[in-house]
């Protein structure tokens, strides 16, 4: 794993873990410019996320890279933890470690739910969707609408073009058949859920979450998709997040 560094290092750290499939520039980047005046921030490059780098393995390695990093530079605190996707499911399973200080944490599509039966399935059709789109090969609008929204083509200009297939099946793997970590009860974050309105999943993966932790809060943004405020929003989304991370 490698992170990129913006800002000023006296000031709160704002950590960003990225989705699947995205790299972490393309995911946050415009974003952490943003914000980057007025917070340290640090953005996770995933494994499996950039030129020369190990597959995505398991939620529990990944996790145990960010809290190194963490500890080496930020003495084990951050102010805000932001994860979306995949990286909500990291962020979701740091909380629940415990081992790092997070003051507050923004849960964006979180994907952290066990499928049940149908987690093979979306475990074969999610990473050759991402591989047609990689190969610039089409896809039905139908199946992009119902994965990711109407109209939504975050994951298309997100994507990082080096995605392989161990990385899609492995990370599946994990969000997939997502156990919530009994310790995240025992978390002391604020923790607020984002969603889009058109996401299904998310709607019932906040409400497991919620048993674990039922102080959180829930924002919806009406009309969206999957990751789909962040990408064609970034300057709002930004606002958004300045003032939740403001917010007594």
């Amino acid at each position: 794993m490698r992170f990129i560094v913006k800002g000023d290092p006296d000031r709160p750290t704002l950590l960003f873990i990225p989705g699947l499939s995205a790299t972490a520039e393309g995911c946050y980047g415009a974003v952490a410019d943003l914000l980057k005046a007025r917070w340290h921030i640090v953005l996770c490059e995933l494994d499996g996320h950039y030129p020369g780098s190990a597959p995505f393995s398991t939620l529990d390695n990944t996790c145990a890279e960010i809290e190194a990093y963490v500890k080496t530079h930020t003495a084990g605190k951050v102010y805000g933890m932001i994860g979306l996707s995949l990286g909500g499911a990291v962020a979701v399973s740091l909380l629940g470690r415990g081992n790092l200080q997070v003051a507050k944490a923004v849960l964006d599509a979180a994907y952290c739910m066990d499928m049940g039966l149908l987690k093979g399935l979306y475990a074969r059709v999610f990473p050759m969707g991402v591989c047609r789109v990689r190969d610039g090969k089409p896809i039905p609008g139908f199946l992009m609408d119902f994965f990711m929204g109407k109209g939504n083509r975050s994951m298309t200009d997100m994507l990082y073009p080096g995605i392989d297939r161990e990385t899609l099946r492995n990370a599946c793997r994990e969000v997939y058949s997502y156990q919530i970590p009994e310790g995240l009860r025992a978390a002391t974050a604020e923790v607020a859920y984002w969603r889009g309105a058109n996401e299904a999943y998310p709607r019932k993966i906040c409400r497991k979450l919620k048993a674990y932790l039922p102080k959180m809060t829930e924002r919806v943004f009406a009309g969206m998709g999957h990751c789909q405020f962040l990408h064609e929003h970034p300057r709002a989304y930004a606002s958004a997040l300045e003032d939740y991370m403001h917010e007594d």
